[in-house]
């Protein structure tokens, strides 16, 4: 196989691998770090949406509860994280809209460089978790976890670093209180928000 054939295949093997990655994550129908605000009823919804003000209103106090929980949570990574490569700056915070009636903030996810779960896990080279996987790394090698690392993290050198769990945990409530006082249907379903509930 000449050079530039081999290349053109790792590419498409990259791509694949990549791909598959995104439709996973388009089949759970959520990101990996977020937490939803859930209505449960659709009149509710629709009665929220023709009042513009609190909507708008609700909408900017998510939108500074996310980007309160941002800061917190970069303040906790410089407080506890010795060696801060990417993590701090590739932090941001993400709403996501639903549309059907007018705009309304519905989901908040955080998004952040794969080091982060490595620290707050204590996986690293040679400590790998019990379920292996494939990556891109940024350059664009495909990876994998080592066979012989599978089940040390947390073990000998690298010990957990729980950064993101307890940060979330102490500014939850405070957005309780704010969708309570917006609307007595919806509800936050933070089933997906936390790292230590992830194998």
């Amino acid at each position: 196989m000449g050079y530039y054939n081999k290349i053109s295949v790792e590419q498409g093997s990259r791509r694949q691998l990549s791909n598959q990655i995104r439709g996973a994550r388009r089949s759970m129908n959520n990101l990996p770090f977020e937490l939803s605000l859930e209505s449960s009823s659709e009149i509710d919804k629709f009665d929220r949406a023709q009042d513009k003000e609190s909507l708008q209103k609700f909408n900017k106090d998510v939108e500074d509860w996310a980007n309160k929980a941002k800061q917190s949570l970069r303040t906790s990574i410089k407080s506890l994280v010795k060696r801060d490569v990417y993590l701090s700056d590739s932090l941001k915070a993400n709403l996501y809209y639903d549309r059907k009636y007018s705009k309304e903030v519905n989901r908040v996810g955080f998004s952040f460089a794969r080091e982060g779960i490595y620290i707050h896990k204590g996986a690293g080279r040679g400590q790998g978790g019990i379920i292996g996987g494939k990556w891109i790394d940024r350059h664009g090698s495909l990876k994998q976890r080592a066979a012989e690392s599978a089940g040390l993290q947390g073990t000998r050198n690298r010990k957990q670093i729980r950064w993101f769990d307890p940060v979330i945990e102490g500014k939850l409530p405070q957005l309780a209180d704010m969708v309570a006082d917006y609307s007595a249907t919806m509800q936050i379903n933070a089933a997906n928000i936390y790292i230590d509930d992830r194998p």
